[in-house]
């Protein structure tokens, strides 16, 4: 996902596009004076006619400069359209003036402000092109053969003070409609950025690392305290001989310590981001023996499969390890309600680019709407009290940030097949990224 200072801004990106029309713009007014003159035999004055398309060839080039080196402001946009209404004019004005039909060009540049423009900007080019549209009566222009001009029909005054009706009017619709079109996609883009900040938010509130890491700061004082108090204790019963039961009492407060020490520390791993745990090489089975040591008595209800065709990949070992057994507890749960007595697979596929991680289980499976829904925080399909519902949600936090995917079907015969696909080398995806 792009971060917010690369993603280019509206005046950016509609001068962008505006620089391209342009350039279109001049190829044709070329290519109609050429046909004009060479073609329909219609004198123009041609130095004039030049000189306007020169001008807008020379702003058209500083402004690809400008875009190249610098950030333009709407401002700049106004101007451009306002300059681009007013060389229309001229070159109306060395053609025919208002009988000339390329004067419906002005709504080119009425669109254009609607959509890249403010409204109230919008409404000034508006008004200005009728205006300019307006002094084709009035100012002196170069004539030219009516029937060159497909105006054989002999066009009155009054019949071209319709046009120009016509056009205000036309003009004016096109600024009311296209622009609330653009507010209501503006009002839309700032809906998403808000849904993408508070999905950032509600990421940071679930995420247990945090509340790991501040159990951990609020914790380890007394727990060191009491580690060490406990030490003494058992030091100072060996002395005194016969305390043989308050000594197993105080081994037992050593024990129970350090098992609330390697609590915090699994708590921050499967939250999706531990505790300064660097990128390394890992293996396949280093990563299958860490699992099934983390299941305990679990593990023999695994079976392990490798089809890949690499032993290594580039992980954090401890996240990875913590995500997929968590994965597979969730289908041993699954598995078990069910009474299926057949062992979790866990088939890993790893490539020259891509490392999945396959969990599959043989359990009474999901519907399609509990499917959509698991992953969700605190959903769970697992009775009260033997669950959160983090599980699926935390392992697929720890997908994305890996660049990965998580996904879960159901199987045909019955069961979940849940699929957690990661970069084979994560520090050759986060030098590029």
């Amino acid at each position: 996902m792009p971060t917010l200072a690369s993603v280019a801004t509206a005046p950016k990106i509609g001068l962008a596009w505006l620089v391209r029309l342009r350039w279109l713009a001049i190829a044709g007014q070329i290519a109609i004076t050429a046909l004009a003159v060479l073609v329909l035999r219609v004198s123009l004055p041609l130095l004039l006619v030049a000189a306007l398309i020169s001008l807008t060839a020379l702003t058209n080039l500083a402004l690809a400069l400008w875009l190249s080196n610098g950030e333009p402001s709407s401002l700049a946009l106004f101007a451009v359209l306002v300059l681009d209404a007013l060389t229309l004019t001229g070159l109306l004005l060395s053609a025919g003036g208002a009988s000339n039909p390329f004067s419906v060009f002005y709504l080119v540049h009425v669109a254009l402000a609607a959509l890249l423009l403010a409204p109230r900007r919008a409404w000034l080019v508006a008004g200005l092109t009728s205006l300019t549209f307006g002094s084709l009566f009035v100012l002196p222009s170069h004539p030219i053969d009516p029937h060159a001009m497909h105006m054989h029909h002999g066009a009155s005054t009054l019949h071209l003070q319709g046009m120009w009706l016509a056009y205000s009017l036309a003009a004016g619709f096109v600024v009311h409609f296209v622009s609330r079109v653009a507010s209501a996609l503006h009002a839309r883009e700032e809906e998403l950025f808000e849904l993408q900040r508070s999905a950032v938010r509600h990421e940071k509130l679930v995420s247990l690392s945090t509340l790991a890491a501040g159990a951990a700061h609020e914790l380890g004082t007394p727990l060191g305290t009491i580690a060490l108090v406990a030490k003494e204790l058992e030091h100072g019963l060996a002395l005194a001989g016969n305390r043989a039961e308050l000594k197993q009492d105080a081994q037992l407060i050593r024990r129970e310590v350090d098992r609330c020490r390697e609590i915090l520390q699994q708590m921050a791993a499967r939250s999706g981001a531990g505790p300064g745990e660097m990128l390394g090489l890992i293996s396949v089975h280093g990563v299958e023996q860490a699992v099934s040591e983390s299941l305990g008595a679990g593990a023999r209800h695994v079976a392990f499969e490798h089809n890949g065709s690499y032993d290594e990949l580039v992980a954090p070992q401890r996240l990875l390890v913590q995500v997929l057994a968590n994965l597979v507890r969730n289908a041993l749960d699954a598995q078990r309600e069910s009474g299926n007595a057949e062992p979790v697979r866990v088939v890993t596929h790893v490539e020259a680019e891509r490392a999945a991680f396959e969990v599959l289980d043989l359990g009474a499976g999901m519907a399609p709407a509990t499917l959509a829904r698991v992953g969700e925080p605190f959903f769970t399909t697992k009775p009260a009290g033997r669950g959160l519902g983090l599980g699926v949600f935390l392992a697929r936090a720890f997908a994305e940030q890996m660049g990965g995917t998580l996904t879960l079907t159901a199987r045909a015969g019955g069961g979940t097949v849940v699929r957690l696909s990661v970069p084979r080398d994560l520090l050759e995806r986060r030098s590029y990224s």
